[in-house]
Formats: structure tokens, C-alpha cells, sequence
């Protein structure tokens, strides 16, 4: 008899994709009102670290990996914006760019704290390593 494999599931309960790539983060980029390019960066709640990052989950099973930066946008910062693949920190991460206007108003999703609007150079400070180096691949 053949088992069945376990998915991996997240800490919400949702299952997670069995195959690369398991997520990916988006760049949301906008330009200042005095023209300087800006990043969009997220504090997770700080009961969680109140780490910052860019917008990223992970992908459920079968979900298309455009899909899933979309959804990331959607839920994590309230917009609806189109996603072009950026280039991936490695095979299980994907990386996606969005380009925000200057007015978008950001609605947090549950789980985050903050958001800013950043240079890419401080986002690069203000995020870990791993997420950072997303804002080095497309900034």
C-alpha cells in the first residue's frame, strides 16, 4: 500500500505547496513625491519578532506562483496591483516586482504591525538577510 505524503501546512492551518518554489516575496515599488524610487516594507506583529520584510507567503498546493504574489500583495498590504517575475533568490523562493502609485493607500493584514514606505538601501538595512536580498535582485 502506498502512503500518501503529508503536506506541510502553515501556521494558519492552511496546506502548503509539496514543490518548489514554496513561496515568494514581491518588491512593491513606488516613486517618492520628489521623484527617489521607494520600496514598500511590512513589520510582522511584534508579539511574532516585528521583523520587517518585503510582501511574501508561501504557496498552497497548485497554486499558480503569480497567483501567489498576487495574493500576497492583496492580503498583506490591501492591493490590487499586476506582479512580473523578478529573479529568484533560489529555486524554492521566488521573487516578484509591482509597481505601486505614489497614493496608494496601503490596509495592513492580519499579522503585521507597520508599514513604510523606504529607499531601497534601508530596506536592505532594516530586513533580515534572507528578505533583504530580494530588494538586491530587483532594486
Amino acid at each position: 500500500m502506498t502512503e500518501t505524503p503529508q503536506l506541510p501546512m502553515q501556521w494558519d492551518g492552511l496546506f502548503l505547496t509539496p514543490v518548489p518554489p514554496w513561496g515568494t516575496s514581491v518588491v512593491v515599488r513606488r516613486a517618492s513625491p520628489d521623484g527617489r524610487d521607494q520600496v514598500l516594507i511590512v513589520q510582522r506583529d511584534r508579539r511574532s519578532g516585528g521583523q520587517w520584510t518585503p510582501p511574501c507567503v508561501t504557496r498552497l498546493p497548485d497554486e499558480d506562483v503569480a497567483a501567489c504574489a498576487r495574493r500576497a500583495v492583496d492580503e498583506i498590504v490591501g492591493l490590487s496591483l499586476p506582479v512580473a517575475r523578478g529573479r529568484d533568490l533560489q529555486p524554492g523562493w521566488s521573487v516578484f516586482v509591482a509597481r505601486a502609485h505614489d497614493r496608494a493607500q496601503v490596509r495592513l493584514g492580519a499579522g503585521f504591525d507597520a508599514f513604510d514606505w523606504v529607499e531601497p538601501d534601508e530596506a536592505r538595512r532594516r530586513c533580515a538577510s534572507g528578505t533583504a536580498a530580494a530588494f538586491a535582485l530587483v532594486a
